[in-house]
């Protein structure tokens, strides 16, 4: 059975028994907390779960997961992937045991077509009522059914015993016996074997407790149902594969791999276990990408390039040694077609970014490897069993390669990597990353937002039509703690039952505004968030005491808002004027919506050349001289979809969804504010554009009084700079491209008048004898530059002969340089430039490097040379091997 139809009847089948289909529309961690990537979390209905929220009892979803937590089977055993595909069907208080049991069995021997003779079931030695169940509903034979611990049977695992808190249960599992030939062959072999025989399929978990700080299980308010099947677990038993990569939707991109790599794939195992990895990593890697996550050194993007710079190195120890990734996108976006047709539709601008990714990796694999073979034999000559963190670190920073991925390279040499060592060198920069992408709702859904759910299962916004509302207070919280009252200078976050102010998302910021009320009550809201449906209005109160329970006058800023109204939409006219000039590629990838200024990141590998930023500024402001209608539609999200309107890939949509069109030339899902017409945007200024990622760029521009104080603030400056060159604004440019030219001329002339008096400086300059006949010219050059250093070197390197070398030290613009010329009798073998200018760069503290017979440096302390040039001699004779 095809792996697209397994997913069709499983989700049609639920669908008839009842339950909602939930749209898996992005990336979820699957078990793994350190991937942050887009989505609900480690569980998308754990607010139902706990009888917080309910919009419906029951649902069935295919979730897309990504995990990476045993990233080292991959490839080697039958099952491991990093993305994967989860069938789950969850009951919210709705349908218990007898129903998920005898559903799942159903399933399984009816639209699946399993004999009941290939499976068998466990449960939690406790739960009889589920023993009973297989038993006497279904009519299992006790000997198919094994009870076992905590450890096996219950979700999480160990949970009684070892956490964590919060909701879980016993569960049940099912097994497919694939045949003895997969077997161990002991007269033991069963579902607990440590053997291949039995593929674990289905988990059903029955989530009726709430686990306690104390270790107690007390019951939930409701009992709930919580399953989960993996996709390609269960296509490859249904199409009898030998491993998951055997399946259908996998042997297309492992065929594309061995062509590419001249192989046969099941001939040499060690190339099937690469084949296999690479397969998986380039299906998530085109995965992560479409859903919004883009290579980077942190968090979610980190794991991202991690997998890519992975699958690089798999294909060049397959014999790859060019660009390969970006051809097999294409087959994954074939064989994923029907479940997700975004994939195949964008599959060249996302293999565009792998491209870009890939290529910065290949730049300095070779060097990178090399960097690795002498840290082994650096670390194996100190008598250490750990490479040190220092040279991974080096092997990061400087080579592109993942402390993962040292890890498993210095592994195959037996050793490890000195993983403090590295954290250590990493702390300040991972500091600040978490820093940066740390929520600001955090405090709330760590303890007041649980309460505050109890009172709302969210805002009710009213923003789009009005810009002042009477509402109702919910809850006022100040710290961490909700508050019976907050008086003046209180920091508070109020809850409102309804709100005209609108919460960040979607790029924009949230609204500031007042909040007026009884007894001379005054709140500031200088800031409004949304968290989970809930609008968090945050600011202090200026008057007056504030008390839930009481009636307020909700009053946006209206001037803000209004600016806000205009960027937004010319964020919209921006977008469609990259598309205009740059073509489909140039994909939305965030934006930020402010009242002084808007910002846009798209898909591109390069920066816009000038006539493309003012073909984008124009067609923007022809825009809106055309003063076209902004309208806005709420419509099902299938029939927004089919509309053509453009998604921001990796944002999760509701069943329903605004959509707003300018025009007839931009339509988009967007749910924040706009214009009614574009005209009062006034005009627009391209203020600045530059790369934030590979293959992504940003836009940044001014809108209406913004706009025009730019334009006349920049003619003020061009009128001012045409008196100073005493001519005319309009010939200013002419006039100071050849002052420029003047300049670079003189510059030159000096620089030539410098090198002439070095050389006649050093022409009688005496080189000293060392050891092994090498002849050392160490001498201050004066005031040069470092490309005239490097080239006085290289001519007195000439008179110095073969065994000659050459320190010269100069200053240049109040920072030091130095450069190191080597003869070709000593370089390389006895002795290189590159390690003589690392021993000397240090004390005029800077760096540098080069090659064996010639490298330079600069440095920040010229006052340091002669300490430089007095231990050259030293350094020379220390690193010289005979």
């Amino acid at each position: 059975m095809r792996t697209d139809d397994i997913r069709d009847k499983y989700l049609g089948f639920f669908a008839g028994k009842g339950a909602r289909i939930v749209a898996s529309d992005s990336l979820v961690p699957h078990n793994d907390p350190t991937l942050l990537f887009t989505g609900a979390g480690m569980n998308q209905f754990k607010d139902q779960f706990m009888g917080l929220r309910i919009e419906y009892r029951a649902a069935a979803t295919c979730q897309k997961c990504l995990r990476t937590g045993d990233i080292m089977n991959v490839g080697v055993t039958p099952a491991h992937h990093t993305f994967f595909e989860m069938l789950g069907n969850f009951s919210f208080g709705d349908y218990f045991k007898p129903e998920a049991i005898g559903w799942a069995w159903e399933f399984l021997t009816g639209a699946m077509g399993i004999p009941e003779s290939r499976l068998q079931v466990s449960v939690h030695d406790s739960d009889d009522e589920a023993f009973g169940i297989w038993e006497k509903s279904v009519g299992l034979p006790p000997e198919k059914i094994a009870r076992l611990g905590d450890h096996d049977n219950f979700w999480p695992a160990d949970a009684p015993k070892l956490g964590p808190n919060g909701p879980c249960g016993p569960c049940s599992e099912i097994f497919y016996d694939r045949g003895a030939e997969f077997g161990c062959g002991g007269p033991d072999c069963g579902i607990t074997c440590d053997c291949r025989r039995w593929v674990e399929i289905w988990n059903l978990v029955f989530t009726q407790f709430n686990r306690q700080p104390d270790g107690g299980l007390l019951p939930l308010p409701q009992r709930n149902i919580d399953t989960g099947m993996g996709l390609e677990r269960m296509a490859a038993c249904l199409q009898g594969a030998a491993t998951n990569m055997d399946i259908d939707i996998f042997r297309p991109i492992v065929a594309a791999i061995a062509e590419t790599a001249g192989k046969s794939y099941g001939a040499r195992r060690e190339d099937d276990v690469l084949m296999r990895r690479l397969a998986d990593h380039v299906r998530a890697v085109t995965f992560c990408i479409a859903d919004g996550v883009l290579p980077a050194n942190s968090h979610r993007g980190y794991v991202l390039k991690r997998l890519l710079r992975r699958a690089v190195l798999d294909g060049r120890n397959l014999g790859i040694r060019e660009s390969f990734l970006p051809a097999l996108v294409p087959v994954v976006g074939r064989v994923m077609a029907k479940p997700y047709p975004e994939i195949q539709a964008r599959s060249a601008a996302l293999a565009e970014t792998i491209g870009l990714e890939e290529a910065k990796f290949l730049a300095t694999l070779d060097r990178g490897l090399a960097r690795i073979g002498q840290a082994v034999e650096e670390t194996r000559k100190a008598g250490r069993q750990s490479i040190s963190g220092a040279a991974a670190f080096e092997l990061y920073d400087t080579y592109g390669f993942p402390r993962e991925l040292a890890e498993e390279l210095v592994a195959r040499e037996g050793l490890a990597v000195d993983a403090t060592g590295f954290d250590a060198a990493m702390a300040e920069a991972r500091a600040k990353a978490r820093e940066g992408a740390r929520m600001k709702g955090d405090v709330f859904a760590k303890g007041p937002l649980q309460e505050v759910k109890k009172l709302t299962a969210g805002s009710e916004f009213l923003g789009y039509d009005a810009l002042e509302a009477e509402c109702g207070v919910l809850a006022a919280v100040v710290g961490d703690a909700l508050a019976d009252a907050a008086g003046p200078g209180a920091q508070v976050t109020v809850i409102l039952d309804r709100t005209p102010f609108y919460g960040e998302s979607g790029g924009q910021v949230g609204d500031t505004g007042l909040l007026v009320g009884p007894g001379n009550l005054v709140v500031r809201v200088d800031d409004t968030q949304k968290l989970d449906g809930i609008h968090l209005h945050s600011g202090e109160v200026e008057t007056g005491v504030l008390r839930p329970g009481v009636g307020i006058s909700a009053k946006v800023d209206a001037a803000r808002r209004q600016d806000i109204r205009r960027n937004h939409t010319a964020a919209h006219l921006l977008h469609h004027a990259l598309r205009s000039v740059l073509g489909d590629k140039a994909e939305q990838k965030g934006s930020h919506v402010g009242p002084d200024r808007l910002r846009f990141d798209f898909q591109h590998p390069c920066a816009l050349t000038q006539a493309q930023r003012e073909e984008v500024e124009e067609i923007i402001n022809r825009r809106i001289l055309e003063n076209s209608l902004v309208v806005t539609r709420v419509l099902p999200l299938a029939e927004a979809k089919k509309s053509g309107a453009i998604a921001l890939f990796g944002e999760k949509y509701g069943d329903t969804v605004r959509v707003v069109s300018v025009g007839d030339y931009s339509v988009e899902f967007c749910g924040g504010t706009h214009m009614r017409e574009v005209a009062p945007i006034g005009s627009f200024r391209l203020t600045a554009e530059e790369s934030v990622a590979a293959g992504v760029r940003r836009i940044e521009g001014v809108t209406g009084l913004a706009a025009f104080r730019l334009s006349r603030e920049q003619g003020a400056l061009l009128s001012g700079v045409a008196r100073a060159l005493k001519t005319s604004p309009g010939e200013a440019g002419e006039r100071v491209m050849a002052l420029t030219s003047q300049i670079r001329e003189l510059e030159k002339s000096l620089a030539a008048a410098r090198l002439a008096q070095a050389r006649d400086k050093l022409a009688a300059a005496a080189a000293i004898e060392l050891d092994g006949g090498i002849r050392l010219l160490a001498a201050d050059a004066g005031e040069i530059g470092g490309r005239e250093l490097g080239e006085l070197a290289l001519s007195l390197l000439r008179r110095l002969g073969g065994l000659g070398v050459a320190v010269l030290a100069s200053r240049d613009g109040g920072k030091a340089a130095l450069a190191v010329a080597i003869g070709k009798d000593l370089a390389p073998a006895r002795l290189k430039a590159g390690e003589v200018v690392k021993r000397l760069a240090g004390i005029i503290g800077g760096g540098g490097g080069g090659k064996a017979d010639f490298a330079q440096a600069g440095g920040r302390k010229p006052e340091c040379l002669p300490e430089l040039l007095a231990a050259a001699p030293g350094a020379v004779k220390d690193l010289f091997m005979l």
